[in-house]
């Protein structure tokens, strides 16, 4: 029995090609002043230019060396991604929850803005209190919404 392995020479060389270039990129965007800007001010640049290299390095070979080769340079860009968001202050979620409640506090302002409004254009005194009244509540749900997201205390939009 007779048992051969064959070793593709050069998907390796383009794998190793594509996973020393991801590295390098990921340092440059990183560790450089001007990549830094690129990554944060130009990111389609930043892509343009790591999968154009990639495609570069992958020249000449077929659909499944040049996947490799991508796969090979994502490495270092993930890791720097990875690195970054473990060191961020806050993780993305919160400040999107913290977006969600002041768009929700917005919009009860809106809401209690209209209620004083109709208010005063209605001659029923008992139609009256009762918008002033619902507007009031409105108001101390807006404040807590705000107070929460001051303190970055959890907030589901569900909550409402």
């Amino acid at each position: 029995m007779d048992l051969r392995f064959a070793v593709d020479l050069a998907l390796i060389a383009r794998c190793l090609g594509g996973l020393l270039w991801g590295i390098g990129w990921a340092c440059f965007i990183q560790f450089n002043r001007m990549g830094q800007f690129l990554a944060r001010e130009r990111t389609w640049i930043t892509v343009v230019v790591g999968v154009g290299v990639d495609l570069g390095i992958a020249l000449g070979g077929g659909w499944v060396e040049c996947a490799a080769v991508i796969a090979c340079s994502a490495v270092g860009i993930v890791t720097r991604s990875l690195v970054n968001e473990s060191r961020a202050p806050e993780p993305a979620l919160n400040a999107y929850r913290t977006k969600w409640q002041m768009e929700d506090t917005i919009d009860r302002l809106g809401d209690i803005t209209g209620m004083l409004e109709a208010a005063l254009t209605d001659d029923s005194l008992s139609v009256c209190q009762a918008r002033v009244s619902r507007a009031l509540v409105l108001v101390h749900q807006a404040q807590r919404l705000m107070t929460k997201a001051r303190y970055g205390e959890d907030y589901s939009r569900r909550s409402r």
